[in-house]
């Protein structure tokens, strides 16, 4: 038997059984998001990673957010992944920008094709490419908010 997967919200659309072994049977269930959160940083977070459809959002200001915080973050990595030399700027749509140049994403006039650049920087996080992040506050090691 087989099921449908994939990494992106809304394939799985009902419940099935999917017998594993002979004493054993998988429920595959689509997975519920509430309608709405009390806490923004929540939703963006998930739309981030790819929990939330692409297409009920304004993506290039999530893109520019995330870039936001990844040069906050991790800024080394994504100056190398995009490679970035000298002061990124503090901006992430100017960072978005920046990296569309970076990997010749121009239409006519030498302007940037943001959607492209946003694809670019949204599937290459996702994939992990940009390393193992978090996305979350760690609090230090001896229960005190750490200081960032």
């Amino acid at each position: 038997v087989k099921a449908k997967a994939a990494d992106k919200p809304g394939v799985t659309r009902a419940k099935q059984w999917i017998k594993i072994g002979t004493n054993l049977d998988l429920l595959d269930t689509p997975g519920i998001l509430w309608p709405k959160f009390e806490d923004q940083t929540v939703g963006l977070k998930l739309a981030f990673t790819g929990a939330i459809n692409d297409d009920i959002y304004d993506r290039e200001k999530v893109t520019a957010l995330l870039l936001g915080i990844m040069r906050r973050d991790y800024p080394e990595r994504l100056a190398e992944r995009f490679k970035l030399t000298g002061d990124v700027p503090e901006d992430g749509l100017e960072i978005l920008e920046l990296i569309g140049r970076k990997r010749g994403c121009l239409v006519k006039g030498g302007v940037v094709d943001l959607e492209k650049a946003q694809n670019i920087v949204l599937n290459e996080f996702r994939a992990g490419k940009l390393g193992l992040v978090t996305l979350d506050e760690v609090p230090a090691e001896d229960g005190e908010k750490s200081s960032e």
